[in-house]
């Protein structure tokens, strides 16, 4: 509906004023769908529940979580931004607006491909309840498993992914449009 929506405003000549929000709400759509339509559709599958909930379920929950709410915070950010700094344009190609983009695309990889490398629970599950029988040995021994380890390994990876993207985004909600609102303030004093 949000691609739709978008496009629909592209034909009628719409005007954006503020292209981080935008891109924000289009990845909070993204987000939302991947994260329910994924993550609900694999859920219920039969093999996945041999002896307990799969990890697909905790993949669902961060991304409904992030794409549906986090996502939608941050536009929200963006607009009471502009609207403080005076209603100032917020566009694609301002000074500066690598760092919401950057920010955008390493928080959205961030979180969708740290949520595939949850899916080595399943392995884990499966040594550890169904071949040892939920003993600590069982543990131990999913633990060491190596399809484990490469998940965390990557999961690391993803985590720093999400670090990054995150001071990106803190440093861009503090510094966007400042110098437009103080040029806007400059010249209404003059007048």
């Amino acid at each position: 509906m949000v691609v739709h929506a978008v496009y629909d405003s592209g034909t009628h000549n719409f005007k954006n004023g503020n292209h981080p929000a935008l891109a924000w709400i289009i990845a909070q759509a993204f987000g939302n769908f991947f994260g329910a339509v994924y993550g609900l559709y694999a859920h219920p599958a039969a093999n996945k529940h041999v002896y307990t909930r799969h990890p697909v379920v905790g993949f669902h929950g961060h991304l409904a979580f992030f794409g549906a709410y986090a996502t939608i915070n941050i536009a929200f950010f963006y607009l009471a931004i502009q609207h403080w700094r005076g209603d100032v344009w917020m566009g694609g190609g301002s000074q500066n607006a690598w760092r919401w983009k950057w920010a955008l695309g390493l928080l959205m990889a961030a979180f969708s491909y740290d949520d595939c490398a949850i899916d080595c629970g399943l392995r884990t599950i499966i040594i550890e309840r169904a071949v040892e029988g939920s003993t600590w040995a069982g543990y131990f021994t999913a633990q060491n498993h190596p399809s484990f380890q490469s998940a965390m390994v990557w999961r690391l990876f993803f985590g720093g992914m999400t670090f990054a993207g995150f001071i990106l985004l803190v440093w861009d909600l503090l510094t966007i449009a400042r110098a437009k609102r103080e040029k806007r303030l400059r010249l209404l004093k003059v007048k």
